[in-house]
């Protein structure tokens, strides 16, 4: 009854609100010109659908249920008086609104609309007014009724409590000498008597608890039994996984470490793998190493081997310019005396002729020499790139003790979890540490001497191209000595063959000889660069080698499977 009250209240007021502040005012917005007519219009027809669709079929059902309720009559009579008032007040709005006459239209404003609409609001303000009385006495009884059945709930309350009062008391008389027993059996056991038992009789929830109390002290003395033979077993694990860590720390990578089905198995599996791995890692370093000697061995022997054809090729062009010397002597000779003019030719023919032979023998030597260099600068980049390969090496190496050291720190982490259990964890975690860190020092140096033999290998290809570049020069310079050496030659025999041009000819010979000079000394200084770089060559393979050797002998320190 009172939810319905509530709802006609509601929709009541609704439909008030929707009279006036929507149907009113679209009226007198359109009288003043504020709406147009057909704006006007559609807001009455869309507020009269609103009331007539949603708020007054709902006041109509709530009117009639609770009337229902109370056995009033003629409820449908009523609510159709309301709908036809409604109805008529819309219909008249929307003659005036229709024909747009604005002065009939506020004469009816003025007039009759509020009388017609007054008397529809006056009649649902009583109807309100009535249920809201209605519903004030109504809630008054029902504060009234709810008072009176919180005093007997208060008084039930209170007996209630009492009663279970004097249950409790007399539970706990019966509970209380079994849970003084069982407390005093758990005070024993806790002092260290294992042999104390509850033992109480009764199909009671006590003497099942006692039991069970019983039988779990029975399970815990058998776990504890087990957990005394798996933490023995654990601990000669860890000492086996020790001796095999010790091992290891000494470098000696050939010995491998138990593998049980415990907790240490894992662990021991992982540690051999990582000497396995890494000792695979030290056998090809130490190939690429033995490698690296032998060919550095190789360029240093070649390197020699050239260098005692530049010391030759330098006593050639010193015999050369010597040669050139003496038969610039004889030009000047011939020059001053021309009865020894053909004497003179025949020895400058015989010069010249020696000193092509020379030249060309130089232009031969050189040739050797820069194609035995260039063959030392394929082996010295071929060195680089085994260098590069060594590098690579060694990161998988440095990886490997990477993650070496974050398996120790896991371990160390899973021993600290485990507490006393996991000491012997501990050590072994610590020792793999230290394991992982000598790797990792051994990998730095050996790092390190890959970077000085690279950075050596560097400098000497860049020293045999610039001895690339010199013995070029020097085969160039022969060659225009030869063709110099041929002209002379040439001029030589004609000289033999027409004396009167003895004179003119001794003069060109005389230039000839001195750009002759000039170019063997040239020739002489090539050679003696060529010398110096080669020199310069041969210690820096011999250093080579050394690195060599010396990363022979850092690898050699672990102790590796044959």
């Amino acid at each position: 009854d009172m939810n319905y009250r509530v709802t006609a209240l509601d929709e009541g007021s609704a439909i008030i609100h929707q009279l006036e502040s929507d149907y009113l005012t679209t009226l007198y917005k359109v009288q003043s010109g504020s709406l147009t007519w057909a704006e006007g219009l559609k807001r009455i027809n869309t507020v009269e659908q609103t009331i007539n669709n949603e708020h007054l079929p709902l006041y109509k059902q709530a009117r009639e249920a609770y009337h229902r309720l109370e056995n009033i009559e003629d409820t449908s009579q009523f609510a159709q008086l309301r709908g036809e008032q409604i109805t008529s007040i819309f219909s008249k709005g929307r003659i005036y609104l229709e024909k747009e006459d604005r002065f009939q239209l506020e004469l009816y404003l003025q007039n009759d609309l509020e009388s017609d609409v007054k008397s529809l609001i006056d009649n649902l303000n009583a109807e309100i007014s009535d249920d809201m009385l209605y519903s004030k006495a109504k809630l008054a009884l029902a504060t009234e009724r709810a008072r009176q059945y919180l005093v007997m709930d208060i008084i039930l309350i209170i007996v209630g409590t009492l009663f279970i009062a004097l249950l409790g008391l007399l539970i706990y008389r019966s509970i209380r000498q079994p849970i003084n027993h069982l407390t005093h059996t758990v005070n024993k056991i806790s002092a260290g008597d294992l042999d104390a038992r509850v033992s109480l009789t009764g199909q009671n929830e006590l003497a099942v608890l006692g039991n069970n109390f019983d039988k779990m002290v029975e399970e815990r003395i058998t776990t504890q039994a087990q957990i005394d033979r798996d933490y023995q077993h654990l601990n000669d694990s860890v000492f086996i996984l020790l001796e095999a860590v010790a091992d290891l720390s000494e470098r000696n990578l050939t010995v491998r470490a138990k593998v049980t089905e415990d907790a240490t198995g894992p662990l021991a599996d992982a540690i051999n793998q990582l000497a396995e791995d890494t000792g695979d890692v030290l056998k090809q370093v130490r190939d690429v190493a033995t490698s690296v000697e032998s060919a550095s061995q190789k360029v240093n022997n070649h390197a020699l081997s050239v260098n005692e054809l530049a010391q030759l090729e330098q006593h050639e062009a010193q015999e050369t310019l010597s040669q050139l010397q003496r038969s610039l002597q004889r030009l000047d000779t011939i020059a001053q005396s021309a009865q020894h003019t053909n004497r003179v030719a025949d020895e400058a023919s015989n010069t010249t002729q020696q000193a092509k032979d020379m030249v060309s023998l130089t232009q031969e030597n050189m040739s050797h020499i820069q194609n035995t260099v260039q063959e030392t600068g394929k082996r010295l980049k071929r060195l680089g790139e085994r260098s590069q390969e060594i590098s690579q090496i060694i990161d998988v190496i440095n990886n490997l003790s990477e993650r070496t050291t974050v398996l120790a720190l896991n371990a160390s982490m899973q021993a600290t979890a485990a507490g006393e259990a996991g000491r012997g964890f501990s050590m072994v975690a610590e020792e793999i540490q230290h394991l992982s860190e000598s790797s990792r020092e051994s990998t730095q140096q050996i790092s390190t001497l890959v970077r000085n033999i690279q950075q050596e290998a560097n400098t000497t290809i860049a020293t045999m191209e610039q001895t690339v570049e010199q013995v070029s020069k020097g085969a160039h310079l022969a060659d225009d000595a030869d063709q110099q050496m041929q002209a002379t030659l040439d001029a030589t025999n004609k000289l033999v063959a027409a004396v009167n041009q003895i004179a003119q000819s001794s003069a060109e010979q005389v230039l000839i000889s001195q750009e002759l000079q000039s170019r063997a000394e040239r020739i002489l200084s090539a050679t003696q660069t060529t010398g110096k770089e080669l020199l310069s060559l041969t210690g820096q393979t011999a250093n080579m080698a050394a690195y060599g050797q010396r990363l022979v002998k850092s690898v050699n320190v672990f102790k590796l499977e044959a």
